[in-house]
């Protein structure tokens, strides 16, 4: 049902747009919310996007647009407007976002910009804007309900009344003493049912989760997760509230980590925005390739220290191939669930590390017979003699229980040595397997076949 509305709504703004049928569409955009017209507007032409934008009028929409499209839509947006439309816009998001928006925009443009907002809203803004765009309180929020602990249950109610219009999350109201500091926390529908002459300090939270601004993002995503909790607050050195971080710029951060992590494991280096170079784009692919060409430069001269067996059997040069893929697979997959175990913190140090070790060497064993049975029957039945067969099974065997325990080793090691493992199922890892599987092959497992065979 969704996916048709969508359909739909993607028909309807390209067909108006095509038509200049302003009214039509006009009509349209008005009647649809922003977060269904962003998700629709991604795969228009720029102009297309602009027009639409344009189009909206209100500025509170146009800000929700902005803040609902992927990025660089909102600092093209922006930066086609003069400043102090820009900044009008700009004072209907919230201060996080209005944040991230700024530091996305050219330098002297976002000096205006700023200088155009509100006094609150500018020191706000100059607050975010010092901490780290991956920390906590980089994506912030330095507006919540905050109340003294000897305020009565019906005292707050009236309280978060008079404030609801100026924070996002009221779900949580945050207790404080006379300095400011953090001493418990409240939920929502605990206030409301509490008697109303009871003082909050009876029934708040004293056990509460809160991070410092300079907690790495990820760090706060997995608490948000693991205590399902709807915001966590950000508290500096001495305990004092400085802000909130929502569960809506959560879910944010986790699709940007998973969009880095992805782009990291395939090889293509850190995300790039749409609008950005061609040489931007090579640059940041091109490292990451150096291993992978540095690793077949090293696989082709240990291959040629194994010309005369090649020279002298070819028919095992065919099976190359399979071997070290199958190995890379295995390996790539040990790496990516070490990975994933790493960011959800099941691994930690000591034996848990052993445990997984030892399951995934097992399961490199199992997977590594079960293939080297049915590749060692085919290689027997091409090649000239039964111990080819046998060379090439041995081959398979031991270079994917080798991989998948080395694409769990990998990740381990990085992530102790402070290095992100999403590199490790990368290029590092293939690249890494595929000198070692050569090794193996030519070295190890020819050698005895030839051996057995009596060559």
């Amino acid at each position: 049902m969704h996916l048709n509305r969508q359909q739909l709504l993607r028909e309807s703004l390209r067909r108006y747009l095509r038509r200049e049928s302003w009214v039509s569409l006009d009509r349209l955009i008005h009647k649809t919310r922003m977060e269904e017209l962003a998700a629709v507007l991604g795969g228009f032409r720029d102009h297309e996007q602009f027009t639409v934008f344009d189009r909206l009028g209100d500025v509170e929409r146009k800000a929700l647009l902005i803040v609902s499209m992927q990025a660089p839509f909102g600092k093209r947006a922006l930066e086609k407007l003069p400043p102090e439309k820009a900044a009008a816009i700009l004072g209907e998001m919230a201060s996080d976002d209005q944040a991230d928006m700024i530091s996305d925009l050219e330098d002297d443009f976002a000096a205006k910009v700023i200088q155009l907002l509100g006094f609150e809203d500018k020191e706000e803004l100059e607050t975010l804007l010092a901490y780290g765009d991956d920390t906590a309180g980089g994506i912030m929020l330095p507006e919540f309900v905050a109340l003294p602990a000897e305020t009565t249950a019906e005292e707050a109610l009236i309280s978060l009344r008079e404030k609801s219009s100026d924070v996002e999350m009221a779900n949580y109201i945050y207790v404080i003493n006379g300095d400011d500091q953090l001493v418990g926390v409240l939920s929502l529908r605990k206030l409301v049912i509490a008697p109303p002459h009871r003082r909050i300090r009876d029934i708040m939270e004293t056990d509460v989760i809160a991070v410092t601004p300079d907690t790495d993002q990820e760090a706060v995503a997995r608490i948000v997760s693991d205590y399902g909790l709807l915001a966590v607050p950000v508290c500096d050195t001495d305990n004092v509230l400085l802000g909130i971080v929502t569960v809506d710029d959560i879910i944010d951060v986790l699709e940007e980590e998973a969009q880095e992590d992805l782009l990291k494991m395939a090889g293509a280096g850190a995300p790039v925005l749409e609008d950005a170079g061609f040489f931007t784009h090579v640059r940041h692919r091109f490292p990451w390739l150096l291993a992978s060409c540095a690793g077949g430069l090293m696989s082709a001269v240990v291959m040629g220290g194994f010309e005369e067996i090649l020279a002298n059997h070819h028919f095992f040069a065919l099976f190359l191939p399979i071997i070290l893929g199958m190995s890379g697979n295995v390996g790539t997959q040990s790496a990516t669930v070490t990975v994933r175990s790493i960011a959800l913190g099941q691994i930690s140090i000591g034996e848990r590390i052993f445990n997984v070790l030892r399951r995934e060497l097992t399961i490199g064993v199992v997977l590594g017979l079960s293939y080297a049975v049915v590749v060692g029957l085919v290689g027997a039945l091409m090649g000239d003699q039964p111990f080819d067969g046998l060379a090439i099974g041995l081959s398979m065997m031991i270079g994917m229980t080798f991989a998948a325990t080395v694409g769990t080793v990998i990740p381990i090691v990085l992530a102790r040595v402070g290095v992100d493992p999403a590199v490790a199922t990368g290029p590092f890892v293939t690249t890494t397997l595929d000198l070692i599987g050569v090794l193996i092959y030519f070295g190890i497992s020819i050698p005895i076949a030839l051996h057995f065979a009596g060559a």
